[in-house]
C-alpha cells in the first residue's frame, strides 16, 4: 500500500539588525550582516496510506491526494487523512481506464438498465508489485445462459485468467478473485457484449488491486476466498443454472479457534453438478463407495443438509464444468451454500 507524503515548507528570516564579525580565512575581520543572510527553514513532512474509505452514496474510496485521484480518473467525494486527502471514488465507464487501487465499474446510466446491443470495455492498469484483483459484484445482470450454460446472447469476459470462459445471467452480492501477471500484460481489462436479444441489462463491479505482498491475496487458483467466520457461497448466476467452462477453487479460512464448519442449503436441494462436471467437497458427501466428488446421479448421500464437518485446516471446493452443448443443467441447482464456523 503506497503511502503519500506532503512536504509542508516554512522558511522565516531572522533579523537580529546587527552587524556580525567573521574571521576570513586569510586572518582578517570582515563584516557581515545577518539581517541578510540568517534564515532559519522548518520543514514538517505529513504522510497518511492510500486506504480505503467511504466516500458520497456509501461508494469505497481510496485516500489520495487531490492530483493523485485526478492522474488516476478518480473524483474527489469527501476528506480523510485529517483533510490532508480527498475520498477518491473511480467509476470507470465504458471505455474507460483507471489506474487507481479500487475502481467502480459500471454500465451505461447505472442503476438504470439498457436494452440495446453493445461492446463495453473497463480496463484497470496496475503496478507490477500486484498479483491479483479482487471483484465484488455488486450487481450484474445479463441475459440467461442456455440450459447447457453457456453464454450466447450476452457475454462478460476477462482479458487475464481463465477461471470463467465466460459469464452471464443474474450475479447480486458475491466476490470472485482474478490472478493477473504483470510481466504478461500491466492491464486488466472486462469486456461485456450484449445482443439485440430484449432484455433490461445493468451491472457494477468494484475492482480493488491486491499486492504480491499483502495479506489479503488468496491462494492461488482460488476464485472464490471466504475469510470470515460465517457467510454465503455464491457462484456466477446464482439465481439459474450454474454456468458451463469453469475451473476455479472456492476457498474458505479457519478462522481463530474455530474448529468445525456447518454447511446449509440456500435452496431446495444439495448442489450436484451434471454427469461431465465435478464438484469436490472438502469431505466426503457419498456413501457407497464414501467419495467427496460427485455429479447429479442416482447417488446415496452421507448426510442432507446441514453438514456440520472438522476444520483442521483451510477448506477447498473446486468446481470444473465443461463447454459441452448437449448436457442440459435445467435439472440441475447452482452453487448457493451458507456456512457457519462453530467455536471449539
Amino acid at each position: 500500500m503506497a503511502v503519500v507524503a506532503l512536504w509542508v515548507v516554512m522558511v522565516v528570516a531572522w533579523c537580529s539588525g546587527r552587524a556580525q564579525q567573521i574571521l576570513s580565512p586569510n586572518g582578517q575581520l570582515t563584516q557581515h550582516n545577518s539581517a541578510a543572510n540568517r534564515f532559519l527553514s522548518l520543514f514538517s513532512v505529513v504522510r497518511f496510506k492510500n486506504s480505503e474509505c467511504v466516500g458520497e452514496g456509501g461508494l469505497t474510496g481510496i485516500c489520495y491526494t487531490n492530483q493523485d485521484c485526478s492522474i488516476g480518473g478518480g473524483t474527489s467525494s469527501g476528506d480523510c487523512a485529517d483533510g490532508f486527502g480527498v475520498c477518491c471514488v473511480t467509476r470507470v465507464g465504458c471505455g474507460e481506464t483507471s489506474s487507481n487501487n479500487c475502481s467502480y465499474v459500471e454500465s451505461p446510466g447505472y442503476p438504470s438498465t439498457f436494452d440495446y446491443p453493445l461492446t463495453c470495455t473497463h480496463t484497470v492498469t496496475f503496478a507490477p508489485d500486484v498479483c491479483q484483483i479482487r471483484m465484488d459484484v455488486e450487481r450484474v445482470e445479463l441475459t440467461p445462459p442456455t440450459n447447457a450454460g453457456n453464454c450466447e446472447d450476452d457475454t462478460l469476459t476477462f482479458s487475464q485468467d481463465r477461471k470463467w470462459t465466460s459469464v452471464c445471467g443474474t450475479t447480486t452480492a458475491s466476490h470472485f478473485y482474478l490472478d493477473v501477471d504483470p510481466s504478461v500484460s500491466s492491464s486488466l481489462t472486462l469486456t461485456f457484449i450484449t445482443s439485440s436479444t430484449t432484455f433490461p441489462r445493468r451491472w457494477r463491479i468494484k475492482l480493488c488491486q491486491i499486492g504480491c505482498d499483502q495479506l489479503s491475496m488468496a491462494p492461488t487458483g482460488c476464485g472464490q476466498y471466504y475469510t470470515t467466520a460465517s457467510g454465503s457461497i455464491k457462484g456466477w448466476n446464482h439465481e439459474g443454472i450454474y454456468l458451463s467452462g469453469q475451473n476455479y477453487a472456492i476457498c474458505v479460512r479457519k478462522e481463530l479457534d474455530h474448529c468445525s464448519t456447518t454447511y446449509l442449503d440456500n435452496q431446495q436441494f444439495m448442489f450436484m453438478p451434471m454427469c461431465g462436471d465435478t464438484f469436490e467437497y472438502p469431505f466426503p458427501v457419498i456413501s457407497n463407495p464414501s467419495r467427496s466428488v460427485a455429479c447429479n446421479t442416482a447417488i446415496t448421500l452421507i448426510s442432507a443438509m446441514p453438514l456440520t464437518m472438522p476444520l483442521e485446516g483451510p477448506h477447498y471446493f473446486y468446481l470444473t464444468t465443461t463447454t459441452d452443448t448437449t448436457n442440459d443443467h435445467s435439472s440441475s441447482f447452482n452453487l448457493n451454500y451458507l456456512f457457519t464456523q462453530n467455536p471449539c
